[in-house]
This record gives C-alpha cells, structure tokens and sequence, in this order.
C-alpha cells in the first residue's frame, strides 16, 4: 500500500526527524499516490510501488548503520505485509587514474580471447565488457539445491565516473520466507536485516578490493 509510506507518516512514528521529514516534503521528486511512494533525503532514498518496497543510502552516510535501523523501524510498523524475498545490496564506484588499468579490469574478469576469434578475428574491433554478474550459490555444482538464498556480484562500466567501474553485491533471501510459520514475514525480513547486514557489508567489501587488487596484479594476453 505505497500511500502510507509518506514523510508524514515516518515522522509521526519517530523514525525520521523533523529535519528529514521536511526535506523530503521539499523534494521535487515527492510522488505519494495508489501505486507508488517516492522521496528522498539527504541521506536515503525511499520507493515503494506495491510489489516492491526500496530503501537506498546516499550520500557519506550511504552505508551508515542508520539506514538498517531505518529499514527494520519501518517493517516493524507494517507487520501483516507480506513478503517473498529481500536483499541487501552494497554499491561502489571505482575510477582508475590510468586508462590501461581500467580496461585491464575488464579483460581479466571477462577475457576476450573467445570473443576475438568470434567477432574480430582481424584484430579491427574493440571489444570491452559492458555488464558481468556472478551468482555464489551456499553448494556446489551438481548437487540438489538446499536454498533459494544466493549471492550475486556484479561488475559494469560506472555511469557516473569516466574510466571506472560500478560494482555490485546483492546478499538474496527467499527460501526463510517459504518456510518460516512461527512468525510474520515482515518480523522475520527485520531478523535478516539484523543478523546479515554488517556480514553482507564486509563481505562486500572484501570482494570488490579483492577483486580490483587481483585484476589488477594479474596478466592479460
């Protein structure tokens, strides 16, 4: 129901400030209707349309503990909403200062020796990766899936920055949902925000240095 998620309404249940919630009643971009709710602040951005709920971090306090305790306030006032699935989802923009590093990136995670017999056997395309993701899978291949829940890390050119790369991580959860009797759905989303969010954080981080820094070290051909 995308209309109750109005500035007014996360102020009157004390999960934004006055503050906050006067800036987001400023924003240009305050939709508040039947099929969508959108606004921003100056440090999270909220979308709801009614089958998906968003809440993203922007600005330096992007990834601030706040915004977890935002998402798990706002879920613990809309118990009998129903939910499938939720992710938690960490974003980083890298700019190289040498162009050569920037494309080595991309050669190494996605090599262009197929490609280059495929498209170019000439030599006379440039071929360069536009959008990778990975799928980590809690098993290994060819045995019987146990879960539903799955990591995905994703790598693409960055809109934003010239010579720089926009990666991605999506911690998925899906399979508790299915499951789970004992309690609603939306109390159970708040125990996946909190028993996940710091580890979904640091394993995000850890990929995409690790990532950078072997691609970087590596040889291409």
């Amino acid at each position: 129901n995308p209309p109750i998620f109005s500035p007014d309404w996360l102020e009157h249940n004390g999960l934004i400030g006055e503050e906050d919630a006067a800036a987001a009643r400023q924003d240009d971009g305050l939709v508040v209707a039947k099929q969508l709710t959108r606004f921003q602040t100056d440090w999270f951005i909220l979308e709801v349309i009614e089958q998906r709920f968003s809440l993203t971090g922007r600005g330096p306090l992007a990834a601030s503990p706040a915004l977890k305790d935002l998402a798990a306030g706002i879920l613990l006032l809309v118990p009998h909403t129903p939910i499938t699935a939720m992710g938690l989802n960490f974003f980083a923009h890298y700019k190289f200062l040498i162009e050569a590093d920037y494309h080595k990136v991309g050669d190494i995670l996605a090599p262009k020796a197929v490609w280059n017999k495929v498209v170019a056997p000439e030599g006379d395309k440039d071929i360069g990766l536009l959008n990778l993701t990975m799928q980590i899978s809690p098993y290994k291949r060819g045995e019987r899936p146990t879960t539903k829940d799955v990591r995905q890390v994703g790598v693409q050119r960055s809109p934003k920055v010239t010579n720089g790369i926009l990666l991605s991580y999506n911690d998925h959860h899906e399979t508790a949902f299915e499951s789970n009797k004992d309690k609603s759905s939306a109390e159970f989303a708040v125990e996946i925000i909190y028993e996940h969010w710091e580890a979904a954080w640091s394993d995000a981080t850890r990929i995409f240095d690790e990532l950078i820094a072997l691609s970087l070290a590596s040889e291409t051909n």
